[in-house]
């Protein structure tokens, strides 16, 4: 019934993403691939010496059920010693709400699903990746929105690609990146992947092209986990701007067919212009479970010169402890529910006497109702 809330581990995994890129300009690009202790084990022998008897003993009985068998030829392929890459494997991070790891996927791929019925998660998907390239300054070399591809020019040494410091002349990295972008209409969702089609890699002088299928893969991992970062920051700026506009408030009945207000905005919208007003009105605001979506308040009712700045009526409630309740609906609304202290819900009549101030407090602007108080 309530939504629950992502935000914490969305910083948990951002704040990780930077604390990496910041240990990773302590060493070099080599370095940071390598195991930190020698590799003479390479030059390590098995002696095969024979088991000796001594005099005067019967020789055991030995058979061969312990014995290690021989390592296969194709076990010896793939990188030795200083070759190995130690650093974990790389992942994919879901921070966008309701995204999910497309699994099985050829390349790095995730899926961002539409949030509510009238968001077109085509367009915004679309319109953030120009914007996410356009902040790295990154240009757009093809575009096909038809065949869903957008083909990138280089990234030039940014947190995208190896979180090397600008400033750093004796390495440089860049990289170009193929983006595939494909609408799941069933799902209402759109799938991105994520492909290098260029790398360029110069230290000291020295210039290499190639890479590893696991190196390219990592890259492309990290520039979409980037990717979602920005995603989730302007869905966030987009609600945050929403909520600081007016918003429709209606009497109604909740999913429990309780007296309710039904204001016209998603759950996070609700709740963070809820906690905007209700200081306002005299309630004091005790303790917040955005999770489970209620908030604890204590009522102070204000004197007869504030309602009279409002030009309401006061409301018909005893100094007690309420609880407001919120709950998500369908058609991207959301309901307020009020409970006493006892957690019994409180009267039609008074929710209804209450609406009308609280209905002209949820229709202004944040800047007029901080103006106002």
């Amino acid at each position: 019934m309530f939504k629950t809330n992502g935000k914490g581990s969305a910083v948990r995994l951002a704040m990780s993403v930077v604390t990496l890129a910041v240990l990773a300009g302590c060493s070099s690009p080599a370095e940071r691939k390598m195991a930190n202790r020698g590799f003479e084990y390479e030059d390590a022998r098995l002696e095969g010496r024979a088991f000796l008897i001594p005099a005067g003993l019967q020789t055991p009985a030995f058979n061969s059920e312990f014995n290690i068998p021989a390592l296969p030829e194709s076990s010896r392929e793939g990188p030795l010693g200083a070759d190995v890459d130690v650093r974990p494997p790389a992942q994919l991070l879901t921070v966008v709400p309701g995204s999910q790891v497309v699994t099985n996927a050829a390349e790095p791929t995730v899926a961002f699903y539409a949030l509510s019925t009238g968001q077109n998660v085509q367009d915004d998907t679309w319109a953030f990746l120009m914007n996410f390239l356009a902040k790295y300054k990154v240009t757009t070399e093809r575009l096909d929105r038809e065949g869903g591809v957008l083909e990138t020019g280089w990234f030039d040494n940014t947190m995208a690609l190896d979180g090397w410091g600008e400033e750093d002349d004796d390495y440089q990295i860049r990289q170009r990146y193929l983006f595939t972008l494909s609408p799941d209409n069933q799902r209402h969702a759109m799938n991105m992947s994520v492909r290098v089609i260029d790398h360029e890699e110069k230290l000291d002088g020295d210039t290499s092209t190639s890479l590893s299928p696991a190196e390219a893969k990592r890259y492309a991992t990290r520039a979409l986990n980037q990717f979602s970062l920005y995603y989730d920051k302007e869905l966030k700026a987009r609600e945050q701007h929403r909520s600081s506009d007016g918003m429709g408030l209606q009497l109604g009945l909740d999913n429990n067919d309780l007296s309710a207000w039904i204001a016209d905005g998603s759950f996070d919208q609700v709740w963070r212009r809820l906690n905007q007003i209700l200081p306002g009105y005299g309630f004091i605001i005790k303790d917040t479970q955005q999770s489970l979506g209620w908030i604890d308040v204590e009522y102070d009712e204000p004197g007869s010169d504030f309602w009279q700045s409002k030009g309401g009526e006061p409301f018909k409630l005893e100094e007690e402890k309420y609880r407001f309740q919120l709950g998500e609906m369908a058609g991207g609304k959301t309901s307020i529910t009020l409970f006493d202290k006892d957690k019994k819900p409180v009267s039609s009549g008074v929710i209804s006497q209450m609406y009308i101030s609280l209905s002209e407090a949820f229709a202004k602007a944040q800047a007029d109702q901080a103006a106002a108080q």
